[in-house]
């Protein structure tokens, strides 16, 4: 009996040894600190493709990747300049979209025998994101793409003009002498059959291009707006020269006459690659829903905007609908029409920001305006007038609107939305 008792103990005793063995050993492989996963934080959503994932983790080691349990991948981490630094940033991008659904991310960090824990992260891939550009939702994977931003002719000799009802934000002003031009912007998924006439850049339209990180699509321009693209290094696409003139087509013979096409902007995209998504880091602004027509005022209904630009010729009106929500568009007295469909051109939003008069700079009454800085506006939603603040930092920020005495950002309803910008005192009315 002791000598079973013996070899018990023994036994016992060596299970012991080895068990702590193994333990000691595991302990050893996982020595090494897990990474820190900043991006996609855990439960997020992943908008844009390909997806990224970055953090920190040990200075030469490798952080490697499972997505759904899947090992699909690793990144090494380089080591610093710093001599006491252990730790330094490195990024996985996963070459394949991820598909619409709920996904499991797991990393490892190994540095020779060593490995860490697995830390696991969960993330989803919406069906559908709301667009930047104007708030409509439509697929994630074109949520962000790169806009068009394309200038408008708005001479009487071009109207009606083509595809301008297809845009999501018009900008509207002076050019010189008096004549409005738009800068209309286009999410890169509605590309209109007919696009014109396109006409010349001017500096501050290019500043609006830029807010949107656009193609920007003109014909010809002054000297200072051919600088101000140089500056802010705007993707320009010029009609007048011999790489983007192949991009246009004439009508007719004239200066209103050269327009671009859906046609002619796939094949824009496609030479130049430019399905990339937006890079800006703003969000841009905020969208929300139509209110119920309960909710819409009725005295509201009929109501008009006026804008006295230059004149009969360049006098605009938005005349309120109740019953759609939306704001019909008079130019000149006349209904504005687009010319591809015959229909007169809508607006869910239209925003008329006050600047300081303008600045004529030369003998063709070429115009300065002063978009830096703060300033009155007013937008007209839901068949309200809401007073705001507008402010634009520097050439390279996008102009914010604010509740009037407020820091909070106003809600613009999901879809069109024109921006009229009237210098000086000019005369609005909405009655």
């Amino acid at each position: 009996m002791k000598i079973k008792n013996y070899v018990l103990r023994i036994a016992i005793v060596t299970v012991a040894i080895s068990a702590g063995f193994f333990a000691f050993g595991a302990h050893t492989a996982q020595a090494i600190d897990r990474a820190l996963i900043y991006s996609p934080k855990d439960g997020g959503n992943v908008l844009d493709q390909p997806f990224i994932i970055s953090g920190k983790a040990a200075v030469k080691s490798t952080v490697l990747v499972w997505i759904d349990g899947k090992l699909v991948g690793g990144a090494a981490v380089q080591k610093t300049t710093s001599k006491k630094a252990t730790a330094n940033w490195f990024t996985y991008t996963y070459k394949k979209d991820l598909k619409v659904g709920t996904h499991v991310v797991t990393t490892q960090v190994v540095k020779g025998a060593d490995k860490s824990v697995l830390t696991s992260t969960t993330v989803s891939v919406p069906a559908t994101w709301r667009r930047k550009v104007d708030g409509m939702m439509v697929p994630t994977k074109v949520w962000n793409q790169l806009p068009f931003a394309v200038m408008i002719e708005n001479t009487q000799a071009a109207r009606p003009q083509a595809g301008l009802s297809q845009a999501s934000v018009v900008y509207e002003t002076l050019a010189e002498g008096g004549v409005t031009r738009f800068l209309a912007i286009f999410p890169q998924a509605i590309k209109p059959k007919l696009l014109g006439p396109v006409r010349s850049s001017r500096p501050y339209y290019v500043d609006w291009a830029k807010e949107y990180d656009a193609i920007y699509l003109h014909v010809g321009g002054s000297l200072d707006a051919f600088q101000e693209i140089g500056r802010l290094k705007v993707r320009s696409y010029d009609g007048l020269t011999r790489i983007g003139a192949k991009f246009y087509s004439r009508k007719c013979y004239g200066v209103h006459c050269l327009f671009t096409s859906a046609v002619q902007m796939n094949k824009l995209v496609k030479e130049k690659k430019l399905t990339a998504i937006n890079t800006k880091s703003s969000d841009g602004w905020t969208f929300k829903n139509d209110v119920p027509l309960k909710n819409r005022p009725k005295n509201a209904n009929g109501k008009k905007l006026s804008i006295d630009f230059n004149g009969r010729t360049y006098f605009v009106q938005w005349q309120y609908d109740r019953k759609t929500n939306r704001y019909k568009r008079w130019n000149g007295y006349a209904i504005a029409k687009d010319r591809n469909t015959g229909k007169q051109i809508t607006a869910a939003n239209v925003l008329v920001m006050r600047i300081p008069k303008e600045r004529v700079l030369d003998k063709k009454l070429r115009l300065e305006f002063k978009l830096i800085g703060r300033g009155d506006a007013t937008l007209y939603r839901d068949g309200k007038a809401i007073a705001l603040r507008w402010w634009k930092k520097d050439k390279n920020s996008r102009t914010m609107y604010y509740l009037k005495g407020t820091q909070i950002p106003v809600e613009f309803n999901r879809g069109t939305t024109w921006v009229e910008v009237v210098p000086g005192a000019r005369k609005v009315t909405y009655k």
